[in-house]
């Protein structure tokens, strides 16, 4: 009711002063924009040398070299970076400040907009805002270089609510908090630049990126937006949390260890009262948030605080899911102490609980050989989509989750490229 009375006064103080946003850019009052946090001025060929040295990109590869050979023309270009805050909403429906960035041509003459959510960072000194900060290139700001504008929330659990764990797989809460960042961008544009942001998107998105993308087109079509969506892009996802665990509990197997922050952020907002002694084990289900395990910490409660890095989570528990998981766990329907996430792993399923439009083109790929996200994930999300006769072509691929997301980026690159 909150949010219905504030966008209705908005509404209202436009339609008396007889003009539109474009003609009255200085008495804008923005509803969603808070604050400029940082700005950073580069170019492309900045972004470009970046980007391939931090993922170690192979530039004589076929498929780089072609995209590289499309984006000469483009490397003088001036890119401007924003980081911004912006109001929203947590999964309890609680007034929060987010954070998120932008990125745009400097000449305003961008080829589209593109959103892209995420990954799974385990700390929270990982988002685009803080990057920004740091005049860093953010990986999921590739479109910049296409002279795309390029939008990335943070999502929540950063700057402002680092307290919550991130809430992953929230597919509502996603949608929701990515839509306010669009706003927010929508705002400062036309306060800053006195430019009217378009209402079409594409949106793309690679590992829990890949099911946040997803849930952003949800959102964008199942609510009175105004946003057309052109294009969903998403790869290594995990588009249904149950078929994962089936496919986690057969493997027993992970290199990244995302499932603790899973269902440590399921059990906060779904307040489920998780017995974290019947979920976890060999330490991993201590409650204090010390490294010493005589003081009952060394579990959970120090390793996800958002303070260590996915790396050295990964060094003291490895890659064997039967060093930290309980022997629960390992069945393929939920159940003991798992049988209370079940209800809310099926309210945030993309496959079950989402039927796009089948003119809605979707594109995906997963590599079968994705050490970090079950490509069982995919498998499932292709064959339901496609019985519900939804327009997706899917891609499965070969290399670990690293190689498929190069691979994620070049395709999307010249998708965009062609277009």
């Amino acid at each position: 009711m909150k949010r219905l009375t504030t966008l209705t006064a908005l509404i209202l103080a436009l339609f008396w002063t007889g003009c539109t946003p474009h003609d009255a850019v200085g008495d804008i009052v923005p509803e969603y924009f808070v604050e400029e946090l940082n700005v950073w001025d580069f170019t492309i060929r900045d972004a470009v040398d970046a980007l391939l040295k931090e993922l170690e990109i192979d530039q004589s590869d076929p498929m780089v070299s072609k995209v590289l050979g499309f984006i000469e023309g483009y490397l003088n270009k001036e890119i401007r970076g924003v980081a911004l805050s912006y109001r929203t909403f947590d999964p309890f429906g609680n007034p929060v400040l987010a954070t998120g960035a932008f990125f745009y041509p400097r000449d305003l003459k961008p080829k589209g907009i593109v959103e892209i959510p995420p990954i799974a960072h385990l700390d929270r000194g990982a988002s685009a805002a803080i990057y920004v900060g740091r005049k860093r290139f953010f990986e999921e700001a590739f479109p910049c270089m296409l002279n795309y504008i390029t939008i990335n929330t943070d999502l929540l659990g950063v700057l402002y609510t680092q307290e919550m764990p991130r809430p992953f797989l929230h597919d509502a809460n996603s949608g929701l908090v990515a839509y306010h960042m669009r706003k927010a961008v929508e705002e400062y544009l036309l306060i800053t630049e006195n430019y009217r942001l378009g209402n079409r998107s594409s949106v793309f998105g690679y590992s829990l990126g890949g099911a946040s993308a997803m849930s952003i087109a949800k959102y964008y079509t199942e609510n009175q937006t105004g946003i057309k969506i052109d294009q969903v892009f998403t790869g290594g996802g995990v588009y249904d949390g149950l078929e994962a665990f089936r496919a986690y509990a057969r493997t027993e197997k992970s290199d990244y260890l995302a499932i603790p922050s899973v269902i440590i952020a399921m059990d906060t907002f779904y307040e489920l009262n998780l017995d974290y002694s019947k979920i976890f084990a060999n330490g991993m289900e201590n409650s204090v948030n010390s490294p010493n395990p005589a003081e009952g910490g060394d579990g959970y409660a120090y390793w996800f605080d958002g303070t260590h890095s996915s790396g050295s989570i990964h060094r003291r528990w490895g890659s064997d899911l039967r060093n930290y998981m309980h022997e629960d766990f390992f069945h393929q329907e939920p159940h003991g102490e798992f049988l209370k996430l079940q209800e809310c792993m099926h309210i945030n399923s993309l496959v079950y609980n989402w039927t796009p439009d089948p003119l809605l083109n979707i594109r995906m790929i997963h590599s079968s050989e994705d050490n970090l996200i079950p490509v069982d994930c995919a498998d499932l999300l292709y064959k339901v989509y496609k019985e519900k006769g939804c327009a997706i072509q899917y891609i499965r691929t070969t290399g670990n989750h690293y190689e498929a997301g190069t691979e994620f980026m070049m395709t999307a690159m010249l998708y965009l490229l062609m277009r």
